[in-house]
C-alpha cells in the first residue's frame, strides 16, 4: 500500500494495518503509586506467558533521591511511562493501557515511598505532603517548578488520560480496584480489546496476582490509606478536586 493511499484510510483502518504488520506489546502507563507493576505482572502472566520481559538495573525514585534496582523488573518491558500523554499519544497506534487509582491511596502510597519524596522532606507528616506542591511534574523522576499539589497532579493526570482514550480506541483505562476486585472481568476487557484472537480462560485459567509485586510493593490494599487520613484531609482532598469526574474512581 503506498503513503498516499495508507494516509487517506480511516483512523481505525489505519492502527488495524499497522497492527498486521507488527506485533507490539501492550505497555502499562499511570500515576506513579497506582498498581503500575500490580497490571504488568497481571498482564505479562495472563496474556505474555511464553515472552521474557524481564529488565535490569531499573532506575527509580525521586529527582533527588534515585536509587537502582539490580535486580530489576520481571514484566519491565510491559512499562510504558508515569508522563502525561504527549501529543503524538492522541494518534499512536501502539497499544497503551492506563491504569488509574483512588487519588487518596496514591497519594498515601507516594508518602510512604521515602524515595519518591524529596530527600530532605522524606519524613514529613502526611498532613503536611498532602498540602505541599510538588517539585516533580508526570513522575518524581522529572524536576519542575512547584505548581500542584498532590491531589491535584493526581486528577490532572486522570483526566488528560480519560481524554486521550476518549479519540484513541488503542488507549484503554483500567482502574486498580476492579483489578482487585474483579480480575476475570477486568481479563474479558483486556482481551476483547487487545487479544481478541487468544483463546479465552476460564475464570479459575487465570492468574488474578495476589501477591504484592514491584519493585518496593506496599500493602498492596484498596483501604490502607484510611488510617494516615484525618477527616480534615478528607475535607481537603475534595476541595483541591476542580471536576466531580474523577469522583468515580474514590472508592469508600
Amino acid at each position: 500500500m503506498t503513503g498516499k493511499l495508507y494516509n487517506l484510510l480511516p483512523f481505525a483502518l489505519r492502527s488495524a494495518f499497522y497492527r498486521l504488520q507488527k506485533t507490539p506489546l501492550l505497555r502499562v502507563y499511570s500515576h506513579p503509586r497506582s498498581g503500575t507493576h500490580f497490571l504488568e505482572a497481571f498482564i505479562g502472566r495472563n496474556f505474555y506467558k511464553d515472552l521474557c520481559l524481564q529488565t535490569y538495573n531499573v532506575e527509580w525514585g525521586h529527582w533527588s533521591n534515585r536509587q537502582i534496582e539490580p535486580r530489576g523488573n520481571v514484566y519491565g518491558l510491559l512499562f510504558g511511562s508515569h508522563r502525561f500523554p504527549s501529543v503524538y499519544t492522541r494518534t499512536a497506534y501502539d497499544p497503551m493501557i492506563y491504569i488509574v487509582r483512588d487519588g487518596r491511596a496514591v497519594a498515601y502510597s507516594i508518602w510512604r515511598t521515602l524515595n519518591f519524596t524529596h530527600r530532605d522532606k522524606c519524613h514529613a507528616p502526611f498532613t503536611e505532603f498532602l498540602r505541599s506542591k510538588l517539585d516533580w511534574y508526570g513522575s518524581p523522576a522529572l524536576r519542575s517548578q512547584e505548581r500542584y499539589c498532590i491531589i491535584e497532579h493526581w486528577e490532572r493526570h486522570v483526566l488528560a488520560w480519560e481524554s486521550i482514550q476518549k479519540v484513541n480506541r488503542n488507549v484503554m483505562v483500567v482502574s486498580y480496584e476492579s483489578l482487585k476486585d474483579s480480575p476475570y472481568e477486568t481479563y474479558l476487557k483486556i482481551r476483547a480489546r487487545f487479544f481478541p484472537f487468544t483463546l479465552r480462560m476460564s475464570r479459575q485459567e487465570i492468574d488474578p496476582i495476589f501477591e504484592p509485586v514491584g519493585i518496593l510493593p506496599n500493602q498492596a490494599t484498596k483501604d490502607a490509606w484510611k488510617a494516615a487520613f484525618t477527616n480534615e484531609d478528607i475535607s481537603y482532598f475534595y476541595s483541591k478536586l476542580a471536576s466531580g469526574h474523577v469522583k468515580r474512581y474514590l472508592h469508600n
